[in-house]
């Protein structure tokens, strides 16, 4: 059958299950896998770019709410693109102490804020590249790019969750082992693919971004 909406989903788990009484109980393992997927799966497909621009004499800015993890943080000019550094609080400011404002050179994570070193002294427009939360299935939001992609995923992590409900200890090992196998090959294909048609970028000493020429394709 299909298995491309959350009803399909639903239906999917109670027939590997071979249950017709989790009705009510199944949109519960399908919160739980998307909560195991949000802590497991970095894929291009959640993977997105929100741009900022910076005012001038502030060093601090918020990070967009639906953020998992952060990749990294770019600043293009017309003729390059730098990834700015990521530094530790402490080290941030033992290296960047000295530069009171300037052009952004490097960051550092504060909880659900970023840190800009040197502190910006004018607009500039900076790319934060991070991975974003699952949009949850639910009734009115029938799908999502990650069931688009990988219902296997969905599937067997719903069931595993089913089974430990069901105190089924097989059950619970059987859909363990399907989703530990599913993960892992799709955390190996997105290796494969994030660094295929990589080009050699050039970077400059000094420059704690670590420059990219124009021309050249930035794997961000």
């Amino acid at each position: 059958m299909a298995l491309s909406t959350f009803s399909d989903l639903k239906t999917s788990v109670a027939n590997y299950l071979n249950r017709t009484d989790l009705t009510s109980v199944i949109p519960d393992f399908i919160t739980l896998t998307e909560n195991r997927l949000n802590r497991d799966l970095r894929v291009r497909a959640n993977l997105i770019r929100a741009e900022t621009t910076t005012t001038a004499d502030t060093a601090f800015y918020n990070l967009p709410s639906d953020l998992i993890e952060l990749r990294n943080i770019t600043y293009d000019t017309e003729s390059r693109s730098y990834a700015l550094e990521y530094l530790s609080p402490e080290s941030i400011s033992r290296e960047y102490g000295v530069y009171t404002s300037g052009m952004p050179r490097a960051y550092t994570n504060l909880g659900k804020n970023i840190k800009l070193s040197p502190t910006p002294d004018a607009a500039y427009t900076i790319n934060i590249n991070y991975f974003k939360k699952l949009i949850a299935l639910s009734d009115s939001n029938t799908t999502n790019n990650i069931l688009d992609e990988f219902p296997e995923l969905y599937i067997f992590s719903s069931c595993l969750e089913g089974a430990v409900y069901l105190n089924d200890s097989e059950q619970t090992q059987r859909f363990a082992a399907l989703y530990d196998r599913t993960i892992n090959d799709v955390r190996e294909a997105e290796e494969k693919a994030r660094y295929s048609g990589t080009v050699m970028t050039t970077t400059v000493q000094g420059d704690p971004g670590g420059m990219v020429r124009r021309g050249a394709w930035y794997n961000g």
